[in-house]
């Protein structure tokens, strides 16, 4: 198993490590001048139960007055409540665009008589729209909002249940426990939340109340955001937490809960597939999977089952597979413990692997949970809903464009790969990239495809394998798929892992973004390269990070690409080595004539920095003095320009 499940009320996840090093997150305030609309993808997993409630607040006549709110406080949202007299309202409480996801209210049964939010962004921010708390951040926010007193003598085993919707950058959400006042026991609410990530609108929480709690008569409840102690890149607590419905109830005896679906292998199966190279294969879920590749590595449909009733369950993941094909099944029964004094683990990891014959076509899975008892289904997960495609050649792991964000490749500020990580589980020749192209994109941009090999023992493990010729926008590209070949096609190979994506450019008009449709599975699967150094935090250098929205960039194996293409006229020279120091030799190649050539190296700007002249067939060429980058070498006669690019690191 990849992680340990230590479950109390929330699932531990820890982030899969490989060598990633060379990755950090993306500064916030590049996420949020990039990422527009991203789409947050979280499941609904939390499954309500039918026990009455012995204790509620649905927030119908505000927060009561006899609860205790932080000096920067939580604040009611409600039909008489500004701006625009609306639940919710532009911004949710704040009024202003700086957190896309606070303009929605949170979906409750009871949101329209109000719910509460702590909407850190509008403290951050101090109210200045765009700002993103850039100089502010310094001072953290907190948000503490504590119950009054509520008697739990009579209860042994306890259930909280609410209503939550939580985007976090660096926040975390907690509830915190007391006894007399005194502090006694916090759960963590949406601990496996990733950074920059967000529930759904309608998501249900359940917290099993601490034993340590239960039995007391002068219990209090604190629900806390915490931004100043959780910090990631020096930055705190970003986003929103609303909240509505909370109740309180005896804990059901049999209940059970699905999370984290996966239909690639990412938990268990991963480890039946050896890597080749300097690679680990990590077992990705793919959106859309050629043939070839599913005979090799067939789907497989693992969740985590978590026990939230009071005793011991026997459960099992079952599913339903429809659309060009229609299969069904279930995993075995696998006991589940309940979570007690002496039990802190009430998760298990399960797998079935369908019958799914790679068919080309369109599915759907319905997945959830069954738990039983004595032989008798008890209890019912939440359904978890995903869909597939099996095609001839295509390869991606977006979720399609029916509501794509999108991410910036190049601009005046920006020239950014934007890449994710695909593995291969059959040999391939990678004919081309099929990537979604924003409509915020300018026609005439111009943008390429790219390819590096990963090598995942390396600190800093990408291998440049290729690159496309720029492909120039036009405005049937904008808000559609293009196709963009690489030149004779490049050889993948089983068991290799590859960075692979599009790249823009920087300029001082045009703008270019790809699409994004999804969420990242860990940290680390999607990337930016900074390549020019051009974020603030990159300092002038270029630098990876991570990203958590999923780019729309998929792997072509049509091989009518290439044949599309076969007419490009070709190059006459080389250059190496490419990557470079600076020193790198322009080689002639057998195409060339003896005539002789001029030599012009020009950088991202357009501007020449080197002038020259050749003949022979190989020639030095020093940028050692210049910056580190990107530049464009043309060899140019009395009838033709050729360009090749060539990177300085």
């Amino acid at each position: 198993m990849k992680n340990i499940y230590v479950s109390i009320c929330a699932l531990l996840v820890a982030n899969v490590t490989f060598g990633q090093s060379r990755m950090v997150e993306m500064p916030r305030e590049m996420v949020a001048k990039h990422v527009a609309n991203e789409m947050l993808v979280t499941t609904p997993s939390m499954a309500s139960s039918a026990t009455a409630p012995f204790w509620s607040e649905d927030f119908a006549n505000g927060i009561p007055s006899t609860w205790t709110n932080s000096t920067v406080p939580w604040v009611y949202r409600g039909t008489a409540t500004t701006p625009n007299n609306t639940v919710g309202g532009q911004g949710a409480y704040s009024g202003i665009n700086n957190s896309p996801a606070t303009n929605n209210p949170i979906e409750s049964e009871t949101a329209a008589n109000g719910f509460i939010i702590f909407d850190s962004d509008f403290y951050d921010n101090a109210g200045v729209v765009g700002d993103f708390g850039l100089g502010l951040h310094a001072t953290p926010h907190d948000g503490i909002l504590m119950t009054d007193m509520i008697d739990l003598s009579s209860y042994a085993d306890v259930t909280l249940k609410l209503h939550s919707y939580f985007r976090t950058y660096a926040g975390q959400a907690f509830i915190d426990f007391y006894i007399s006042g005194v502090f006694t026991e916090r759960l963590q609410i949406h601990a496996s939340l990733a950074v920059n990530a967000s529930t759904s609108i309608d998501e249900i929480a359940l917290a099993r109340v601490p034993l340590s709690v239960v039995g007391n008569a002068d219990v209090q409840m604190s629900v806390v955001f915490e931004g100043s102690t959780n910090l990631v890149n020096n930055f705190s607590g970003y986003y929103f937490w609303q909240i509505d419905d909370l109740e309180l109830m005896e804990t059901p005896v049999n209940q059970i809960e699905i999370e984290d679906v996966v239909t690639g292998g990412y938990w268990m199966d991963y480890a039946n597939y050896t890597a080749n190279g300097l690679n680990v294969l990590i077992g990705l879920d793919y959106t859309v999977t050629p043939s070839n590749q599913l005979a090799n590595h067939p789907y497989v449909i693992e969740g985590v089952l978590r026990n939230s009733g009071a005793t011991d369950q026997t459960s099992m993941l079952k599913y339903e597979v429809y659309g060009a094909g229609t299969y069904s099944g279930s995993s075995v029964l696998t006991p589940v413990a309940a979570y007690s004094a002496t039990n802190t683990i009430d998760s298990v990891i399960v797998s079935t692997t369908p019958s799914l014959s790679p068919q080309v076509g369109l599915y759907g899975i319905s997945i959830w949970g069954e738990s039983d008892s004595a032989g008798i289904i008890t209890a019912v997960s939440d359904t978890i809903y995903k869909g597939m495609e099996v095609s001839d050649y295509i390869y991606g792991k977006d979720l399609g464009d029916a509501n794509p964000g999108s991410y910036i490749l190049g601009g005046v500020e920006d020239q950014n790969h934007i890449t994710t990580r695909y593995e291969m589980y059959a040999d391939e020749q990678l004919t081309g990239l099929r990537a979604f192209i924003s409509d915020r994109s300018h026609v005439g941009a111009e943008v390429k495809a790219i390819i590096y090999e990963l090598d995942t023992t390396a600190s800093d493990g990408v291998i440049l394998l290729g690159e496309s010729d720029n492909y120039i926008l036009t405005s049937q590209d904008l808000g559609a798929w293009i196709d963009i070949p690489f030149d004779g096609g490049i050889d993948l190979f089983t068991g290799y892992a590859y960075e692979f994506g599009i790249v823009g450019f920087i300029h001082p008009t045009d703008s270019s973004y790809v699409g994004t449709a999804g969420t990242s599975l860990y940290n680390g699967e999607h990337s930016l390269f900074d390549e020019l150094g051009l974020n603030t935090q990159s300092a002038g250098a270029a630098t990876w990070y991570y990203i958590t929205a999923t780019p729309m960039v998929r792997m072509n194996f049509d091989p009518s690409l290439i044949a599309g293409v076969s007419n490009v006229e070709q190059t006459i020279f080389n250059t190496y080595p490419n990557p470079t120091n600076g020193v790198f030799i322009i080689e002639l190649g057998v195409g060339a004539t003896e005539n002789n050539y001029d030599v012009t190296v020009n950088n991202v700007l357009g501007q020449t920095v080197l002038s020259t002249s050749t003949k022979g067939m190989t020639t030095i060429i020093d940028l050692s003095n210049f910056d580190k980058g990107v530049y464009t070498v043309e060899l140019k006669d009395r009838n033709t320009t050729y360009t090749e690019k060539v990177i300085v690191e």
